[in-house]
């Protein structure tokens, strides 16, 4: 029940961002094209691709509600971590995109070309980009840290850097609006600064992705806190053996405990499930703990 509150939730808050970013799209493409502004397509195409991010998140949710329990037991963490993977590298190729066009307009800006004046259309897409966005942000963010979920997270992060990229497009229209013809170079080199930081995002929610699907050893303080809660239970005498890793956004925990030789198998098992409902009530109901017993004379 609790699982399908999450995936419901995951796909209401990303439906709720695609129906914006269909609209951003749409609203800065044509603002491009009416208000010739370069800096706006590149930020009608970050737009794309947080259309296309929606469309791989929903694929992950449909996925993640696959009925098969091995699948939703072990294959969930994975399609999470694997949908974060192919977020980044979208954030990444566009920014690189930006950043490249970006280069080559304020290298022929410098070379003496004169750069086109955009329109005012250009600048109130931009705004509104900002405005809405940054909306998209706040809402997404809010549910993915209360669900915990990784996925919601580096969709959030991508809305904000689109606000981001939107507030370097608005300068740089600004700019070659208000100020004049000279400087408008300044519209280029602000989407590559903008470019950087996408990246930078990108590059964040790679490594982190990475780290998860390769199982990078998680921070020490969490094994030590799992062994606290172990010994916590006053049958527990040893605690060893203690594997922790992310499996998506919930944890896989593997743990070895040794108890009295003389406690009957139905005392030691109700013994290590009160463990495993202390780490779940600690770390999440999605945990996947399991723990192995041993006798200690």
């Amino acid at each position: 029940m609790k699982d399908s509150t999450q995936t419901q939730t995951v796909q209401e808050v990303t439906l709720k961002g695609t129906l914006i970013n269909i609209l951003l799209m749409v609203l800065k493409f044509a603002a491009a094209i009416f208000g010739t502004s370069a800096a706006m397509l590149a930020d009608a195409v970050h737009s794309l691709s947080d259309f296309l991010t929606d469309i791989i998140v929903l694929i992950y949710v449909r996925l993640s509600r696959n009925r098969d329990a091995s699948l939703r037991k072990f294959g969930r963490g994975t399609f999470e971590t694997v949908s974060i993977i192919i977020i980044g590298l979208v954030i990444l190729v566009v920014g690189f995109s930006i950043c490249y066009s970006g280069v080559r307009m304020t290298i022929r800006a410098f070379q003496g070309e004169v750069l086109e004046r955009p329109g005012y259309i250009a600048l109130l897409a931009a705004i509104i980009s900002i405005l809405l966005k940054e909306w998209a942000y706040r809402f997404t963010i809010k549910e993915a840290r209360k669900k915990k979920s990784f996925v919601l997270a580096a969709n959030a992060w991508h809305h904000r850097s689109d606000a981001i990229s939107s507030i370097g497009t608005t300068i740089g229209i600004g700019c070659a609006i208000f100020l004049g013809a000279k400087w408008r170079v300044l519209d280029p080199i602000t989407s590559v600064i903008v470019s950087i930081f996408v990246m930078s995002i990108a590059f964040h929610l790679l490594t982190d992705a990475v780290r998860n699907i390769l199982w990078f050893r998680i921070p020490e303080h969490i094994e030590e806190q799992i062994e606290g809660i172990a010994k916590s239970e006053e049958t527990v005498r040893q605690v060893n053996n203690i594997f922790v890793r992310r499996l998506g956004s919930n944890l896989l925990v593997r743990l070895h405990i040794t108890v009295d030789e003389n406690m009957t198998v139905g005392e030691a098992h109700q013994h290590v499930l009160n463990i495993e409902d202390k780490i779940r009530q600690a770390y999440g109901p999605d945990t996947n703990v399991g723990i192995f017993i041993g006798p200690k004379s």
